[in-house]
């Protein structure tokens, strides 16, 4: 009678154990779902100005903006930045 006692004993203990881990990492699952569904990536900017380019500090754009603006309506785009950025890439040849 005292061995089964302890064996009932000790498979209480063990399944107590085994729920409080499964609990705890349901909670720790659930817990970075939410962290993870709230946060949003802020959105790739598409232009920008020669007075924000001044403002962030980026020097290749504010020194070459007239020559970056193709079609001169005072904002830089990611396709005319880009087409600037390729015009002026020099071909250093592999040796």
């Amino acid at each position: 009678m005292k061995k089964k006692l302890i064996a009932l004993t000790i498979a209480l203990v063990v399944v107590n154990a085994t729920a409080a881990q499964l609990s705890a990492e349901a909670y720790r699952s659930k817990h970075a779902q939410d962290k993870t569904a709230s946060y949003k990536a802020p959105a790739p900017v598409q232009s920008i100005t020669k007075s924000e380019a001044k403002a962030a500090n980026m020097a290749l754009i504010v020194e070459n903006f007239e020559r970056i603006d193709a079609n001169n309506d005072g904002i830089v785009t990611r396709n005319e930045l880009r087409a600037y950025v390729l015009s002026t890439r020099r071909h250093v040849p592999m040796t």
